[in-house]
């Protein structure tokens, strides 16, 4: 099974922005991208420190043998073995001596990333995946490039300059306001460059469906036409517009598609799953209604809770914790759902 390590975050200038609040995201990346974190929106109060296993066994089996099967994907005892260990903080390190409800539900937890991927794939359309790969690709070109301050600076004092003599300096906010933008625009523009660096770009003129080829990658028509639809908002399409302007529009229209190449061949699969189930996971969760009845009942359940305790520290009024607990409930819908047609055999 492949574990999902890789979280999306910030989405670049060239690419599309997420579909939903960055809150949700916020709040389940650590699901995806930290194995060795407790989830934050599973519960597994199935497992006891305390408890007696079923049965304990002479020999548990091996690293390498398959303790569940999730859709027909296989998990083995290795993985389970080092998830567990981690989740109850080195107190249990052997899958198979858990009671069998609480293997089971271990094994949902497990199952939660390959559930997300297996979706992704297959509901999300093949622009969508392009953008979100290409994002992800962004960002790490992002991270490995440096640009030395006075390069942001030297920037800066341009657009400063071409600012004044538009007499629009006013509209210009202070360098430290604006700097990472500036530093973030600088290294996207050296990514791109980079890539178009040696690729021809040519017209193709005797073709119903291909526009041009970026190097031996084609440009189709009705790629370019979505392009245009965004940037002349409907008034141009491929076949109106000018051929003299034809080359140029092919040329905008390049970057994205080397990008979404290169995030295809320099991410891996683990990458591109998280990419994707991070993706469709925010989608899905921002369709999901709670109502406010729903977060009042989970917030006095809570209070009792703390009465009970007799704990001292002051639970927070409803209106602080409302946000939250709507957000709780929400990804309580959506993992139940997720897990509910789901066929996970335990072996």
């Amino acid at each position: 099974m492949k574990k999902i390590v890789v979280a999306i975050g910030l989405s670049s200038g060239l690419l599309i922005q997420s579909a939903s609040a960055d809150a949700l995201k916020n709040s389940l990346s650590g699901m995806l991208n930290k194995k060795e974190e407790t989830p934050a929106m599973v519960n597994l109060n199935g497992i006891s420190l305390g408890s007696k296993p079923d049965r304990v066994k002479p020999k548990t089996r091996s690293a390498k043998a398959v303790i569940a099967t999730v859709n027909g994907m296989e998990i083995v005892k290795k993985e389970a073995d080092n998830y567990l260990s981690k989740r109850t903080k080195g107190k249990i390190k052997d899958f198979d001596l858990l009671p069998k409800k609480q293997r089971l539900a271990l094994v949902k937890e497990l199952a939660l990333p390959m559930l997300l991927a297996e979706k992704a794939k297959k509901e999300l359309s093949s622009e969508e995946k392009d953008a979100v790969l290409s994002r992800v690709w962004m960002q790490k070109s992002v991270a490995a490039t440096n640009v030395p301050d006075e390069q942001v600076r030297a920037a800066y004092e341009k657009i400063k300059a071409q600012a004044k003599a538009q007499s629009a300096l006013q509209q210009i906010p202070p360098f430290e306001a604006v700097k990472d933008r500036i530093k973030l625009q600088i290294i996207e523009q050296q990514v791109v460059a980079q890539l178009l660096n040696g690729a021809k770009i040519r017209v193709e003129p005797s073709s119903d469906t291909i526009a041009g080829y970026v190097g031996m990658m084609a440009l189709t028509i009705d790629e370019v036409n979505k392009a245009l639809q965004i940037r002349t908002n409907g008034k141009m399409t491929w076949a109106t517009l000018p051929e003299k302007e034809r080359k140029r529009v092919l040329q905008m229209v390049a970057p994205a598609k080397l990008i979404a190449l290169a995030a295809k061949n320099g991410l891996s699969n683990e990458e591109q799953d998280t990419a994707l189930a991070n993706y469709w996971m925010q989608k899905k969760l921002s369709r999901i209604s709670v109502t406010d009845e729903e977060a009042k009942r989970r917030y006095e359940k809570i209070k009792k809770m703390a009465k009970r305790s007799q704990n001292k520290k002051k639970l927070p009024e409803y209106t602080e914790l409302e946000k939250s607990l709507k957000m709780q409930i929400a990804q309580e819908k959506f993992i139940e759902k997720l897990t509910k047609k789901a066929k996970i055999t335990l072996k």
